[in-house]
């Protein structure tokens, strides 16, 4: 029987946030409940297989614990294929730095969505790598689902990648199927970005450009910093979306931003207190705006 590693996180928090209406709600609760298996298989001549499992729990006692990621890795010659269900980070964040906790995804950016994928990562020279990876449309999650006679979008995403040392940038391209020469279907995605560490502060940024279906079109921007000060950290994001279109709701320019300060208590152990503000919609009368205490322990 093959040994599997067990890691998680376990995070608490307390939040109030003001709608772009003016109504505040407010409360404290799970934040994050996961549990990841990992387990992996030498296959000999430096090729492995793993497999990668988690589970979510914030839904809390009275609720059922739920599948999050999964996902099974075969490396082969310095080439990886990788096949899974997975709930992926938006790109922008990650690519500048992702520097606070609770990020703008769903926000100014895209909300995350469940796909599945399957993917080939080949190394091309020394610290640049080349992916690609076709995804389901969102929340299509399960073996012979979404393909025949779906209307839904898959998309197939080109990703190169450059890293060594202090330094990381990322360019990108997303070819979508099913364009059915409307603003509500996406026919394509461009984007590039970087971060660069300076010892002192970790800075970022990451930028795409979306032609959807019929004649609109979106550009987002999103910058980020970092600054570590003995055991507390400082970190922000600012981020816009400007979309261009005749028959899109979300038409018009939103801005927002994120701010961070985390404390850490021990390797594993922090807290991190939040303050956000972004335009949530284009018809909103003022900014929506939170504000989170929280306590999170990794291990």
């Amino acid at each position: 029987m093959a040994q599997a590693v067990l890691t998680g996180e376990i995070a608490y928090g307390y939040s109030s946030t003001t709608s772009g209406a003016g109504a505040t709600t407010s409360g404290g609760g799970m934040d994050t409940s996961q549990l990841v298996f990992t387990a992996t298989e030498d296959l000999g001549s430096g090729n492995s297989i793993t497999a990668s499992m988690a589970t979510d729990g914030t839904a809390g006692r009275t609720g059922s614990m739920g599948m999050d990621d999964q996902s099974i890795t075969l490396k082969m010659s310095g080439i990886s294929i990788v096949a899974g269900s997975t709930k992926p980070g938006d790109w922008l964040t990650g690519t500048s730095g992702g520097a606070t906790w609770y990020g703008l995804d769903g926000a100014i950016l895209s909300s995350r969505g469940k796909n599945e994928k399957i993917g080939v990562s080949i190394p091309v020279m020394e610290g640049v790598s080349l992916s690609v990876t076709q995804y389901s449309p969102d929340s299509v999650t399960s073996e012979g689902s979404g393909n025949g006679g779906s209307t839904a979008q898959f998309n197939t995403t080109y990703n190169l990648k450059y890293a060594t040392g202090a330094l990381t940038v990322q360019a990108g391209y997303k070819g979508y199927t099913n364009n059915y020469g409307t603003d509500s279907y996406t026919n394509n995605l461009s984007r590039v970005g970087g971060n660069y560490d300076l010892g002192v502060a970790k800075i970022g940024a990451a930028w795409d450009s979306t032609n959807y279906g019929g004649t609109g079109t979106r550009s987002r921007a999103m910058f980020s910093a970092s600054a570590p000060l003995g055991p507390m950290s400082l970190n922000m994001e600012w981020a816009s979306s400007s979309v261009t279109s005749s028959t899109l709701a979300t038409a018009g320019t939103r801005t927002g931003y994120m701010l961070g300060a985390q404390y850490n208590l021990s390797k594993r152990t922090y807290t991190i207190l939040n303050f956000g503000s972004w335009l949530n919609a284009v018809t909103d009368t003022q900014n929506k705006s939170t504000t989170a205490l929280t306590l999170v322990h990794d291990f």
